[in-house]
């Protein structure tokens, strides 16, 4: 068979599997507690987040390392016209040193929100 031909088929054959396996697993998860009379609000808790509360400023997060991503796609490209002979490794660096300084950005934005959050908490008590 042509390579052309045999990594389609791997590709969606492997999703089709992976897919399949999961929500067997979790079919059967769901039929053992069945069978083990578990009432619906330990359902409730066994299929909630957990108990966490989403984070905040989360999709700052995600926002600021998306446009540094953006950004750095930008950059990668003028400076691969000017590097012709290396534009693959050029791309590649300039993106992730852009997605490192959005999540440095980030970390050091979320920091002081938090410190500001503890102040005024602090103060209310």
């Amino acid at each position: 068979m042509e390579p052309d031909i045999v990594i389609p088929i791997f590709l969606f054959g492997g999703t089709a599997l992976i897919l399949w396996k999961y929500l067997d697993s979790r079919h059967r998860e769901r039929m053992v507690i069945i069978e083990k009379g578990l009432v619906s609000e330990d359902l409730k808790y066994l299929y909630s987040s957990g108990g966490r509360p989403a984070h905040p400023l989360s999709s700052l997060k995600y926002g600021m390392l998306a446009a540094f991503i953006g950004v750095g796609i930008l950059v990668s490209a003028f400076l691969a016209r000017v590097f012709w002979d290396s534009a693959e490794q050029v791309t590649a660096g300039v993106i992730f040193l852009f997605a490192g300084l959005g999540l440095i950005t980030y970390y050091s934005i979320a920091k002081k929100r938090l410190e500001e959050e503890r102040q005024t908490l602090a103060i209310k008590e």
